[in-house]
């Protein structure tokens, strides 16, 4: 293993005795495979997950792998790449859940993988292994790995951009040209996947962090070199000709996705999802679990502020770079969603396994941090049991096992971590085990996330429309139509492999589209749904319970509907006009 640099000093990474190998890679693959497992059938969650999915089920219905559509509307507000891999996906393997899952799966698998590797060159197979395990057990990205949404793609995408910059300017400082070059173009392939999956934003956060970086450490002469001809070639032949295409498509796009969706949405607050700006730390601290009281070891790979520190140890002064400025550059923003942050848990992993590392050579005992550990364990098997029993929820979905599981494991965390804490304090100059602090940490934390994800299936059907959704596959006859007033749901569409017209819509994502959906009969005036309800045939309808109180209306002019099915929550019906 190569050598590395602390605060002014430098030492080889310690080689792991066989046994700690075995032990620390078990772990890790016991958790991606938490990670990725699908225990049973788990319905989409509304809105995110039917929606990018109904987006590439539509696109390999119509052949367009170009403008996407949602519903037959216009949707332009993110890029296709995210969609075009479900759609390969679906087309190996079915229209499912679970495979319009698998590209979130795999790019959360992915950042596991990147992180290791990464870490195991620079600082040595413990760091690796610790910084894989943080990605692979923490909280929102466990999480975050279970939902079809673009921020896992996303998040892949530009750590993998953060770590090749950071092999980039290593390998150019050391004169090593060929491995500078192989990481420059990385780098320009995982800017232009960021690109095609959310936008701007994909060159905007490596690029911001770059320079950042560049004048801190005084180092801007790299900058021209990130422009060399071969990977800007590479970028711009990945990133270009979809862009090309959709402007001269659609002469209305580029107002909506450049001007719309990368200055509007980030300056106003038209889309509804205003936060405090202190609302990513807390994003930070929670997402972290269980792994946050020990985020205070960032610093311990802080490099120090003297500029031969920040040039001798680029790659940790670059990575520190990159998370914070992801932090605060989304905490400025007027949109804000808790998935935003996701892509800084690699390079705040890498960081926090070397400062644990660190800590470790310098005979640190972690005692008020494995305290604090066990006491986080302990609040949250007080949370788990007080929801799950007290509140009767475990019974309520059917997974009393599981939640017994789940609370049995946090309790057997909050022990091993109090007990370690108390050894600690008898024996302050011994430093930790990094093998014994794993076990401490994550087999707990594994049985009680693999709890959770066997739980999932059952707690989904619960609490979706699923319900009402496979009520209304079984009801729905070829001739029938099928429409919804007062509200999108995005599921339907993906379920029954059919478009829903659509009435009476408030603000929503689709008021793009409206216009064109209009003329092709997808939004539907109140007047053509009262023709469309009372004529000859059957229509199935799903109505938002706010204008339910539009049929039997002698003004709306609709007859009384029959109900055949209502969401877990209450706030759609299922019901037609005829039995």
């Amino acid at each position: 293993m190569g050598a590395y640099l602390t605060s002014g000093s430098r030492f080889r990474s310690e080689p792991l005795p066989p046994a700690s190998r075995a032990l620390l890679w078990t772990l890790l693959l016991l958790a991606l495979a938490v990670l990725v497992a699908e225990a049973g059938h788990t319905p989409f969650f509304e809105p995110d997950e039917a929606r990018y999915a109904e987006i590439p089920r539509e696109m390999l219905a119509t052949g367009d792998l170009v403008a996407p559509r949602l519903n037959g509307f216009r949707y332009y507000e993110k890029p296709p790449l995210h969609y075009w891999a479900v759609a390969a996906s679906m087309s190996l393997f079915g229209e499912s859940e679970s495979s319009a899952r698998l590209p979130v799966k795999l790019s959360a698998a992915g950042m596991v993988l990147v992180t290791v590797l990464f870490a195991r060159r620079r600082y040595g197979e413990r760091v690796a292994l610790v910084a894989g395990l943080v990605v692979a057990t923490s909280g929102l990205v466990v999480a975050l790995a279970r939902l079809n949404i673009i921020d896992g793609p996303l998040s892949f995408a530009l750590s993998s951009a953060a770590f090749a910059f950071a092999a980039f300017q290593e390998h150019e400082r050391s004169g090593d040209r060929a491995r500078a070059r192989i990481a420059l173009y990385l780098l320009h392939f995982a800017c232009a996947a960021a690109v095609m999956l959310k936008g701007f934003v994909g060159l905007v956060l490596p690029g911001g962090a770059i320079l950042v970086w560049a004048l801190l450490s005084r180092r801007l002469g790299i900058v021209p070199k990130l422009f060399s001809p071969g990977p800007l070639l590479l970028f711009l032949v990945l990133v270009v000709p979809w862009h090309v295409a959709m402007a001269r498509r659609d002469g209305e796009w580029f107002d909506f996705y450049v001007v719309g969706e990368h200055f509007r949405r980030y300056f106003e607050t038209g889309h509804r999802r205003t936060a405090k700006p202190f609302f990513f730390v807390l994003v930070l601290l929670g997402g972290l679990v269980p792994w946050t009281p020990f985020l205070g070891r960032l610093a311990g790979a802080f490099p120090s502020l003297r500029r031969g520190d920040w040039r001798e140890r680029g790659a940790e002064a670059y990575l520190q770079v990159f998370w914070i400025l992801v932090l605060v550059f989304y905490s400025a923003s007027r949109s804000k969603l808790v998935p935003y942050l996701l892509p800084i848990w690699p390079a705040v992993a890498v960081l926090l396994a070397l400062g644990l590392e660190r800590a470790r050579q310098r005979g640190a005992a972690l005692r008020g941090e494995r305290r604090a550990a066990g006491l986080l364990f302990g609040l949250l098997a007080g949370a788990t049991a007080a929801y799950a029993f007290g509140a009767g929820l475990a019974a309520r979905y059917g997974v009393e096992v599981q939640a017994a599981v789940a609370v049995g494991s946090l309790a057997l965390g909050a022990l091993l971590n109090l007990l370690a804490g108390r050894s600690a304090a008898r024996a302050p100059r011994r430093a930790f085990s990094t093998e014994r602090f794993a076990l401490g940490m994550v087999l707990p934390w594994l049985g009680f996330s693999g709890a959770l994800v066997l739980a999932l299936p059952s707690v989904a059907r619960s609490i979706t429309p699923w319900p009402l959704v496979a009520t209304l596959k079984r009801e729905l006859r070829p001739d029938d139509l099928l429409l919804q007033r007062g509200h999108y749901l995005q599921g339907p569409a993906f379920y029954t492999k059919r478009l829903t017209p659509v009435a009476d819509l408030p603000w929503s994502e689709l008021d793009f589209g409206k216009e064109e959906a209009r003329r092709r009969g997808l939004y539907l005036s109140d007047e053509e749904f009262a023709r469309k309800w009372h004529g000859p045939a059957r229509v199935l309808c799903i109505v938002h319970f706010g204008h339910l109180r539009d049929f039997g209306n002698p003004a709306a002019g609709l007859s009384l509907p029959h109900v055949l099915a209502r969401s877990p929550n209450g706030k759609f019906l299922l019901v037609s006009n005829r039995p």
